[in-house]
């Protein structure tokens, strides 16, 4: 959570720093900004090097690690993998920690132990979690939070500086990386450019909105109706987009082989609970976050649940999935192109967030391809929904 300092800060950095939002977690808020640390040397800020959270865990790009990166410090690590197997290694020549990607699990190369943890995919590139990697290979870390965002520390015995020293010796470089990371981050709008007019037939949007007002869309599934989610996967892989996966109890274990994939593709899973009170919801959700951590080694907070029970639920913990849109394809057969007109046309041009709605059937896949490309030639960026930004 945002400290209330940053908190008090944030429109002031938003309006001065104009960031925007892409995939792997850059934010137009500065407290979505992680620089990376190792040791006592900061590694040069960017889509590739930035830290995420995702189902609760901290994960890094592997280039923290084994020193391939702006310092060329590293800890005496090798990283190797294998995009046909999904397999990924992080090795000494003692040592060989192991990621499945495909599987969702982890190990111990040499003894084959399994671990309690998984590497996800970030644009196409493995990201390892911190805390497993650390307490293999006897390492340490810290997140630090700082004006401008916040620092994952990786060290080991050869550290010199203590992290309140570390800040207070790096801020001007914080300041010039966070700079140059927000410049690189700005591209020029193109004059005149509209969407592709519907091969099916349909008219496109009337006219462009100038200004889609810095709304950020978050995309939610509800998976009560799984007979498409392999194909709403596809479409999200193939436009290097995230989501939240609302699952009911029952479905987590039925759907773990696609479980794994949403959790190895590094999207965020969330329960589906609707008691006919706020009692009954809450119980379901108690029996998902066991059978969650039983079948695939994470817990959640996140939780779609009826209206009238959030407030009662968010005050116990849990993060209620807050619809503004629901995108679900309803009634007759629509076209993709007239369906995601309708959803953008409901967007509008609100400011803060838009919380689109779809479920996992065959109807969603089917339009989703056309909704996030119209998605992307709006201006909307489809940000990556956590625990910590919802």
């Amino acid at each position: 959570m945002f400290h209330r300092k940053l908190l008090r800060r944030l429109p002031a950095l938003i309006c001065a720093l104009a960031l925007c939002l892409g995939l792997s977690g850059p934010a137009s808020a500065a407290g979505d900004v992680y620089f990376s640390v190792v040791n006592d040397s900061m590694i040069t800020l960017s889509d590739s090097t930035m830290p995420v959270w995702s189902g609760g865990v901290l994960y890094a790009p592997h280039s923290v690690f084994d020193g391939t990166n702006s310092t060329g410090i590293g800890f005496g690590l090798n990283f190797s993998y294998n995009r046909d197997t999904g397999i990924a290694s992080l090795f000494t020549t003692q040592q060989i920690l192991t990621f499945d990607l495909n599987r969702g699990i982890s190990y111990d190369y040499i003894s084959g132990t399994p671990l309690k943890g998984r590497a996800i995919l970030r644009n196409g590139r493995p990201y390892l979690p911190v805390g497993l990697v650390c307490s293999f290979f006897g390492l340490s870390y810290s997140v630090i939070s700082i004006p401008e965002g916040h620092i994952v520390r990786v060290k080991n015995s050869a550290v010199s500086l203590s992290d309140a020293a570390f800040v207070d010796a790096a801020s001007n470089l914080i300041s010039r990386y966070l700079r140059e990371y927000n410049q690189s981050q700005q591209s020029p709008p193109t004059p005149g450019v509209r969407p592709p007019t519907s091969s099916e037939g349909d008219a496109p949007l009337q006219e462009e909105p100038e200004d889609t007002g810095g709304t950020q869309v978050y995309l939610g599934f509800r998976c009560d109706d799984t007979q498409g989610l392999a194909q709403v996967l596809d479409a999200l892989d193939a436009s290097n987009k995230t989501g939240v996966f609302f699952f009911p109890p029952d479905e987590l274990e039925r759907e773990d082989d696609l479980l794994y994939r949403i959790l190895g593709s590094g999207h965020s899973v969330g329960l589906l609970a609707e008691g006919e009170t706020a009692a009954a919801t809450r119980r379901l959700l108690e029996e998902g976050s066991r059978t969650l951590e039983r079948v695939g080694y994470v817990r959640t907070a996140l939780a779609l649940v009826p209206e009238g029970q959030r407030s009662a639920l968010q005050e116990e913990g849990w993060v209620c999935w807050n619809e503004t849109v629901n995108a679900i394809p309803a009634g007759s057969r629509a076209s993709a192109s007239s369906h995601a007109n309708t959803v953008i046309r409901k967007i509008g041009s609100r400011r803060g967030s838009a919380y689109l709605t779809l479920d996992a059937g065959t109807e969603s896949a089917r339009i989703l391809p056309t909704l996030l490309q119209r998605l992307g030639s709006r201006s909307y960026p489809v940000s990556v929904p956590l625990e910590t930004r919802l």
